[in-house]
């Protein structure tokens, strides 16, 4: 059984409609503004500053003898161990000979380290690895996921999620399910406000397995209909006729914009198995895994047909 991938690279060539419709909504769209998360801001902001001070061929013992600083407060700072204040930005960019424009960035992920990302109300709920994973899924530019047994969260609708969770074999309590529910429906929120492209593939069997019964099947199934409409997201649907589509696991890659003049952040992918959820970061395991996407790819049908499919199935029910 199948569930949702996101094609990426040697799957797509400019003779597509697909890659020609993703493609101009990207040109459209830009280069996506990192959102508001206070870890990742904190390790920019850090990473900026000791760039702004290597550029200015300063040393550490340099910067801490000008301000009167300890060494291990400008070491913390680099290494975003603790947060830094205005007065002390802007000792640091005068110093350093920051321009107007290094300097509000840096201001911008100043506030953004300091602030509170939605899902902090949900750490007594979420694992570590689920809340990196939500933060990383947050910060993406495109997002690539495959899995198998079900569909993909950021496509499902409450209904199903509903279902989802009470099917699993740690049932969680009932409050709780709600709260995971909502978590779901809030990470959405990427594909449908913020208009982070999702490529995704779902297997033909999950049309047919009735999770939550046949209402909410079909509620699903119009659901994925309406979002395949979305320029932003390609969804794909491999046929029960593939040959040689197998994925035993789930995986989601994610891929980030370049700061303004700084270094691209790399992509990431997570595995997903029952219970458990595993960062992979390593270039060569991103590498691979993008690979299989790619192959996959092949063996789905095209996003049209792909529609097509999906409806034919809902008007059966």
């Amino acid at each position: 059984m199948w569930l949702a991938l996101s094609p990426v690279g040697t799957s797509w060539s400019p003779g597509d409609q697909s890659w020609e419709r993703m493609s101009t909504y990207l040109n459209l769209r830009g280069p996506r503004s990192m959102p508001t998360l206070p870890t990742q801001a904190r390790k920019r902001l850090g990473a900026g500053l000791r760039r702004l001070r290597t550029d200015a061929d300063l040393t550490v013992d340099n910067v801490v003898g000008e301000l009167g600083w300890g060494r291990t407060k400008l070491i913390r700072i680099e290494s975003a161990k603790v947060r830094l204040s205005a007065a002390d930005l802007r000792k640091l960019g005068k110093l350093y000979g920051a321009d107007a424009n290094d300097l509000a960035r840096l201001h911008e992920l100043m506030d953004a380290a300091g602030s509170t990302p939605w899902f902090a109300a949900y750490t007594d709920l979420l694992t570590a690895a689920l809340m990196e994973y939500i933060e990383l899924e947050a910060m993406a530019a495109q997002i690539h996921m495959a899995n198998t047994g079900v569909l993909p969260g950021l496509l499902q609708s409450r209904s199903y999620a509903t279902a989802v969770y009470e099917s699993q074999p740690h049932i969680p309590d009932p409050d709780q399910a709600a709260r995971l529910v909502e978590v779901r429906m809030k990470r959405q929120r990427v594909i449908t406000e913020d208009g982070v492209p999702l490529r995704a593939i779902i297997g033909q069997a999950l049309l047919h397995v009735a999770t939550g019964g046949r209402d909410v099947l079909k509620e699903q199934l119009g659901l994925l209909a309406e979002m395949s409409e979305l320029a932003n997201v390609e969804l794909r649907v491999v046929p029960f006729s593939a040959e040689r589509a197998i994925l035993t696991s789930g995986i989601s890659v994610f891929d980030f914009d370049a700061e303004p003049g700084g270094d691209q952040e790399p992509s990431v992918a997570f595995t997903e198995h029952e219970g458990s959820m595993l960062l992979r970061d390593a270039e060569l395991d991103v590498r691979r895994f993008r690979r299989l996407l790619d192959h996959l790819a092949t063996q789905s049908l095209d996003p049209d047909e792909s529609r097509h499919m999906i409806t034919k199935r809902m008007e059966e029910l």
